[in-house]
C-alpha cells in the first residue's frame, strides 16, 4: 500500500479542482483511482483537520472534508486512517524504547467531524489563532543572547542533535526517578513525563531511558530525528545574515506533519516552503519519502506512476 501525505495546501488545491483537465485534476483522479483499487491511501493529519476550520467558506471546507474522506477511508462519514499526532508518536516511541518493545504504528483510526456551521468553525479557528498569537508573542519577546550563530549542535555527517529537547526529557526522567512531580519549566518533556507516569513505568525502565538519552538512542527515534533536522535548519535560516527567514506560526503545523510523514509516508505533497526546507536538510539522505511541492505536480505524477506499476 502506497502512503501519501497531503498537507493543507495540497488537499485544498485538489479539492478546488472540479475538472479532470490540468495536472492538479489529473493528480486528483490518479489518487482516487488508486484508492479505489486499494493500492494507495492518503491518511489525514490532525494538523490538516485543524487548519480546515480556518477556511471561511463552508463550501470549501466541505469539499476538503469530502475529498480527504474519500482518500483516507472507505466511505465519507466512516472512520478514517490518520497519521498520529507527532507528540503522541514521541510519547509512544519513548515508552517502547524504555521497555525495549516494538515501535508503535504511526497510524490510527479516527472520525472527522465535518464542520458545516460557520459559527462553530470560526469559534474553533479563533482558539487556534489565539494559540498562534501566543507562540508568536513568545518569539517576539525572546531576547537573543547571541547573534549570527544558531543554538544547534551537530554530530557526525552534519546531523543535528536534539540537545535542548533531550535535556528537558532527561531532567524530567530524573524527577520521576526521585519521586518528584514533573516541572513545566522543562516544557518539551513535561507532557511526556506525565504520560510515562500514567503508563506505570518502573524504575528499571526509567534508568534504561536515561542511558538511551545519554547515548543518543532516544534522539534516533525517527519522528524525533526528523523534527530535529527540520527545526535545526529553520534555526540556521533564522540567523542568516543575508535575508534571514522570519518565524512563521504555521511552522507549528507543518513541522509536526512533516516529521511524521518523513517516517511513515512514501510520498509527501506540500507547499513550496516546506518542500524547499526538506531539500535544504537533504531528507533523502535518511528518508525514503519523496517530497514534492504542489507546484511540482507533473514530477509527483511521474513518481506515483512508477510506484503504482509495482503494486
Amino acid at each position: 500500500m502506497i502512503i501519501v501525505c497531503l498537507d493543507q495546501c495540497a488537499i485544498s488545491q485538489l479539492a478546488k479542482s472540479d475538472r479532470a483537465g490540468g495536472s492538479i485534476g489529473q493528480l486528483k483522479e490518479v489518487l482516487l483511482q488508486a484508492v479505489r483499487e486499494l493500492k494507495l491511501i492518503c491518511p489525514v493529519a490532525n494538523e490538516t483537520i485543524i487548519e480546515t476550520t480556518g477556511i471561511k467558506s463552508a463550501e470549501e471546507r466541505l469539499k476538503i472534508y469530502d475529498l480527504h474522506s474519500r482518500l483516507a477511508g472507505p466511505q465519507v462519514g466512516g472512520p478514517l486512517l490518520a497519521f498520529k499526532n507527532m507528540w503522541k508518536m514521541i510519547n509512544e516511541e519513548t515508552l517502547a524504547l524504555a521497555r525495549s518493545g516494538d515501535p508503535p504504528s504511526a497510524f490510527e483510526l479516527l472520525r472527522w467531524r465535518r464542520v458545516d456551521d460557520d459559527r462553530l468553525a470560526a469559534e474553533t479557528w479563533r482558539g487556534v489563532v489565539e494559540g498562534k498569537e501566543r507562540m508568536l508573542e513568545r518569539v517576539r519577546s525572546h531576547k537573543l543572547a547571541h547573534t549570527g550563530n544558531p543554538l544547534i549542535k551537530s554530530g557526525t555527517k552534519d546531523v543535528a542533535l536534539a540537545t535542548e529537547h533531550a535535556g528537558h526529557v532527561y531532567r524530567q526522567v530524573e524527577r520521576l526517578l526521585a519521586g518528584k512531580e514533573p516541572e513545566e519549566d522543562d516544557q518539551m518533556g513535561y507532557e511526556l513525563a506525565l504520560y510515562l507516569r500514567r503508563q506505570g513505568v518502573v524504575r528499571l525502565e526509567l534508568e534504561k531511558l536515561k542511558q538511551d538519552i545519554l547515548h543518543h538512542r532516544w534522539e534516533a527515534i525517527p519522528v524525533i530525528f526528523n523534527r530535529t533536522q527540520l527545526t535545526a535548519q529553520l534555526e540556521t535560516d533564522f540567523y542568516r545574515t543575508d535575508m534571514p527567514r522570519s518565524y512563521k506560526v504555521n511552522d507549528e503545523f507543518d513541522i509536526p506533519r512533516l516529521s511524521v510523514g518523513l517516517w511513515s509516508a512514501d510520498v509527501i505533497i506540500t507547499d513550496s516552503a516546506m518542500s524547499q526546507l526538506c531539500r535544504a536538510v537533504k531528507t533523502d539522505r535518511w528518508s525514503t519519502a519523496k517530497v514534492f511541492a504542489i507546484r511540482e505536480v507533473p514530477n509527483a505524477l511521474k513518481h506515483l506512476a512508477s510506484l503504482l506499476e509495482t503494486r
